[in-house]
């Protein structure tokens, strides 16, 4: 399988929109943020912050350079969680930013302020609802400084757990990732199928069954001679490690995606659907997937029950 996530953009990512940062002023920004954020970085290496608030700093960081002056937007009706623990203090960051920037936020006293009452430029509400939730240990993310491969994402999901990825070389971050996003905007991405992944607590549970099923199959090697099909195996990977939602729908793709590519189609999927301890009911329920004769509330229920079977999660961690 490939070294690199797909490069199929999410549909999913609700009001965010990619805005293309052209590459002459990515390599202008580059090297301003890897040197504002250097010093960040070590903090983080010695443990004096966490990986929330490295990633909330590094936003702040971003946006105030990209967008001087503007980047601060409206206030929000009320906290877009309950609480926080991003409490890195706002007096470390001000200097940065411009002087109709810290009226506005006179009086706070740290980062996670700023994240639960203020919305901003360019970025849905979903990421400061990410990153304030990964500070309070409700979602299970892992920062990393680089990009996981399809595998190591969906190994991460199954366990309940997902990746932020901040791109800090200036060598890297100053040209699009993966061809589609500047860094921040790659690091955005994450955030958003984040808070696709977890906060929904049903949507999320079958989540887990659906990834924990997909990992037995890989691991099983039920789709060798598919994979010789790039076009089924980017789809795979899309569906691994780039696409959060609802488990019956991630079900649905699936189907589609074999039954599109395999020279069998139908014959295929039914063979392959003995390979597992069934009842009658489930292989029904899988066979009529995607057809007019699939019934939503009754067959949901079933593949929802049978993908609750695949589940390991982990307990949740800790923030870092």
């Amino acid at each position: 399988m490939s070294p690199n996530l797909p490069t199929k953009s999410s549909s999913r990512a609700g009001r965010f929109k990619k805005k293309l940062v052209p590459e002459e002023f990515l390599e202008k920004e580059a090297p301003v943020i890897q040197d504002r954020m250097t010093p960040v970085l070590q903090k983080f290496q010695e443990n004096l912050i966490s990986g929330p608030e490295f990633a909330g700093i590094y936003i702040l960081t971003v946006l105030a350079y990209r967008y001087p002056g503007t980047w601060l937007g409206s206030k929000t009706v009320g906290p877009v969680v309950g609480q926080h623990r991003l409490n890195y203090p706002l007096t470390d960051l001000l200097p940065t930013f411009e002087p109709n920037i810290q009226r506005r936020l006179a009086g706070l006293s740290n980062i996670g302020e700023v994240f639960q009452h203020f919305a901003f430029k360019s970025t849905p509400l979903t990421v400061n609802r990410a990153v304030l939730e990964w500070s309070n240990g409700v979602y299970g993310l892992e920062l990393m400084f680089r990009i996981p491969t399809p595998e190591e994402v969906l190994n991460q999901q199954k366990r309940g757990r997902r990746c932020v990825t901040v791109i800090l070389e200036k060598s890297r971050a100053s040209r699009l990732i993966l061809g589609e996003r500047d860094a921040l905007g790659f690091t955005m991405h994450d955030l958003i199928h984040a808070d696709h992944f977890y906060h929904n607590n049903h949507s999320y549970q079958g989540q887990l069954g659906f990834y924990g099923f997909l990992d037995f199959c890989m691991r099983a090697n039920h789709f060798t001679q598919l994979m010789e099909n790039e076009k089924f195996e980017s789809e795979f990977e899309y569906l691994i490690a780039d696409m959060n939602a609802y488990a019956i729908h991630l079900l649905k793709c699936f189907k589609s995606a074999i039954i599109h590519y395999h020279p069998q189609k139908t014959i295929f999927f039914e063979s392959w659907l003995t390979k597992f301890d069934m009842s009658e009911d489930i292989k029904k329920a899988f066979s009529e997937l995607n057809t007019e004769g699939y019934r939503n509330v009754d067959q949901d229920a079933i593949l929802l029950e049978y993908l609750g079977r695949w589940k390991h999660a982990e307990p949740k961690a800790k923030s870092n």
